[in-house]
């Protein structure tokens, strides 16, 4: 167990460097590309295809989606699209992407968001999914009950940290996340230029988390890739999946019985 920071408990966690585990020598600075498909309706299945045709057009091989259960099953493309790419991780957002701290302590119906939104997502693209965003990044104190019954070992849900379940709790991992907008591309150069971004090895820069949702058109994302590659700080990044950060696989392939 890590000494530093402040322990939380079966629920909680610890506070530890980030990204403790070395990846190899390459220190270039992590940025995972994240797409948030929560916005349901007649286009989500277009958009999600357009979306992985973009991704491959700007050679981007890894990158993370998250998706309620009420898509992966009206629309299971916005699984398949992306499942089918090993460099890829997928995870849920609840089933019906509800505000779970609104749910007024009703933990059963909290827990069956939570466990039906992975098992749609699960049965979409033939996975087990151990990944969870939590809708509108909004938890409580029961979210570390809720994802271990559910079978979920990585929870994404914040703006400045992610929880990794190790060792019987969930532990705080720094993670830095920032829009995929305009403004959010200039905080990006401004991290990216920041010394500090890709310090010498063998130290460990903090991930950065780049999010969209499927409520922007893709010519947005289009045009974000595109300058993103153009930019002279592309050469000092990489771009990673949430398992990579994670040091887990999140996105397994479900065996036949």
């Amino acid at each position: 167990m890590i000494a530093t920071g402040a322990v939380i408990v079966i629920g909680v966690a610890m506070i530890v460097p980030a990204f403790t585990q070395h990846q190899g020598i390459d220190n270039r600075g992590m940025v995972m590309l994240s797409f948030d498909i929560s916005h349901a309706g007649d286009k989500a299945a277009s958009w999600c295809k357009d979306l992985a045709s973009t991704l491959a057009a700007h050679k981007v091989v890894k990158a993370t989606v998250f998706v309620t259960g009420e898509i992966a099953e009206k629309s299971p493309e916005c699984v398949t699209s992306f499942s089918s790419n090993t460099g890829f991780d997928v995870g849920s957002q609840a089933y019906s992407y509800v505000d779970l701290v609104s749910l007024n302590n009703n933990y059963t119906r909290t827990l069956e968001e939570v466990q039906k939104g992975k098992e749609s997502v699960d049965n979409a693209g033939n996975l087990n999914s151990r990944l969870f965003k939590a809708p509108y990044g909004k938890t409580d104190e029961n979210i570390y009950s809720l994802l271990t019954q559910a079978g979920i070992v990585a929870d994404f849900s914040y703006v400045n940290h992610y929880n990794k379940y190790e060792g019987g709790q969930f532990i705080k991992y720094d993670l830095k996340v920032l829009p995929g907008t305009e403004d959010g591309f200039e905080l990006f150069t401004i991290v990216s230029n920041d010394a500090n971004f890709v310090p010498a090895y063998p130290q460990e820069p903090v991930p950065l988390e780049i999010t969209f949702d499927n409520s922007m058109e893709i010519k947005e994302i289009d045009k974000f890739l595109s300058e993103l590659g153009t930019s002279p700080y592309n050469s000092k990044i990489r771009f990673v999946s949430a398992s990579d950060i994670a040091g887990l696989d999140l996105t397994a392939e479900r065996r036949l019985q």
